[in-house]
């Protein structure tokens, strides 16, 4: 996908008018990787978009008289989360991860999770991937960073808002985009009536009763096992945040970098947001049974963050309209970073799609895996074993494999086998020329071993 060169500029309420015309100044699409967020996002553009931040004005509900949510705290956040890099080593079809961290500027680790003995016994070969915070918006496709910003601001304008009114955008007083980022911790709770909210039994991370694990911070992170991952993540010690969750409504910085830890972090069976929306996550052909969960971009950050209330066959009504919400800010915040009406159409045509529930037959289920693509993954237990080229493909794709490869399958973005073959050698050609454009899957079967590949096929 390209970004057009054209902006809907008209469409935008008047403060946006500086922000695109700021974006128009600076190139959306640049070749090097320069400093984090900065690149792609000042602190006009972000107070733009914001006007009603916590603590820029008088009279906050929730009694904030200083910019909690400043565009400096962002950015000092975003630069000390990428001093992080995690490990995460697991094996197919076996329970528990031995995750390592390291802070790169000391290069010093730690573990974050462990493992029982007997998983090191067991015969399934490792898999290690690797998750660098550096990468929050700031991988090598400035498009898809571009997007993965929209998605993230998305989601943090709507856990947040104040705002009441539709259209996104539209410059009405209540809209639910210029109250983005007014709430600093859920309505109703505070730190004297909270007392065991949120709290759930967890052998590992277990709540202190005499507190909450309310939502607080950009993503409202909640939930004692939330609170003690991030706490044991940053700070080596699960029982700073356990022990004192208030801490994320009283640090702006500490704040967003909850936001960036919980959406670059991957907890398995669940993908990270920051993976879903670089197309680094792929579901295996046949795995669900709900099509949607073939589909790619967008709709996957909602059904990790809060999916099981929005995304599901049996999502009332109040919270499948969240699901709207969501998906008109992402469309809106990927207009003003220069989106054009074809690529916006893009973000909702097959196999990518901003909706994580349509109808009950068009809903999204839980996740089954993490199984990441091979180019974030360091040991990949199939590495080398089986080639393919050229990717993106046309009309034909060759398979070249250490072992005789004797099927491949080939599923359609909805899970959908569309073509097999049966070939039962070391190398041969794979007609597409009956195949649409699109992403597809690849099961190849090779010497009692499946692989999984994903392919483009381009016009």
């Amino acid at each position: 996908m390209e970004i057009s060169t054209l902006r809907r500029i008209t469409l935008l309420p008047n403060w946006a008018w500086i922000f695109t015309l700021c974006m128009l100044a600076t190139p959306a699409v640049i070749d090097a990787q320069p400093a984090l967020l900065t690149h792609v996002l000042n602190q006009d553009q972000w107070e733009a978009l914001f006007p009603k931040r916590a603590g820029t004005e008088g009279g906050h509900p929730q009694g904030y008289s200083e910019d909690f949510y400043a565009y400096g705290h962002l950015i000092e956040a975003a630069q000390a989360m990428g001093d992080y890099a995690a490990e995460i080593v697991m094996k197919e079809g076996v329970w528990g991860q031995k995750i390592t961290l390291t802070r790169k500027s000391s290069n010093t680790s730690y573990a974050y999770a462990e493992v029982e003995p007997w998983w090191y016994a067991h015969p399934n070969p490792e898999i290690t991937v690797h998750v660098d915070f550096e990468d929050f918006v700031n991988r090598t496709s400035q498009v898809d960073n571009l997007r993965e910003l929209a998605a993230f601001l998305a989601h943090i304008s709507k856990e947040t808002t104040g705002g009441w009114q539709f259209p996104i955008g539209g410059g009405s007083f209540g809209d639910y985009a210029l109250w983005g980022l007014y709430f600093v911790h859920e309505v109703g709770y505070n730190s004297s009536n909270s007392a065991g909210a949120y709290s759930q039994w967890h052998s590992e991370f277990p709540p202190n009763p005499t507190v909450g694990y309310y939502g607080r911070g950009p993503v409202q992170l909640s939930w004692n096992y939330n609170y003690g991952q991030f706490s044991k993540f940053l700070f080596n010690d699960k029982n700073i945040l356990l022990d004192n969750p208030d801490l994320l409504q009283e640090d702006g910085v500490l704040a967003f970098q909850s936001a960036i830890w919980f959406w670059m972090m991957p907890q398995c069976p669940k993908p990270s947001c920051h993976q879903v929306m670089h197309d680094l996550w792929v579901p295996q052909a046949g795995e669900y049974q709900a099509g949607k969960m073939y589909t790619r971009g967008f709709a996957h950050t909602n059904n990790i963050i809060n999916g099981g209330l929005e995304c599901r066959p049996t999502s009332t009504a109040a919270f499948t309209e969240k699901v709207v919400l969501r998906s008109a800010l992402y469309q809106y915040y990927l207009e003003i970073l220069g989106f054009g009406p074809e690529d916006l159409l893009k973000e909702n045509t097959p196999p990518y799609s901003t909706l994580c529930f349509e109808s009950p037959s068009l809903a999204m289920q839980d996740y089954l895996s993490c199984n990441l693509e091979p180019t974030l993954s360091t040991q990949s237990r199939d590495k080398g074993q089986v080639e393919i080229f050229p990717n993106p493909a046309i009309d034909h794709l060759t398979l070249r494999g250490a072992s005789p490869i004797d099927r491949v399958e080939i599923f359609n973005a909805w899970g959908h086998l569309v073509g097999q073959a049966n070939p039962g050698t070391h190398e041969f050609e794979l007609d597409l020329s009956a195949l649409m454009t699109g992403v597809y899957a690849l099961k190849i079967l090779s010497k009692n071993t499946v692989f999984t590949r994903q392919i483009v096929i381009k016009s």
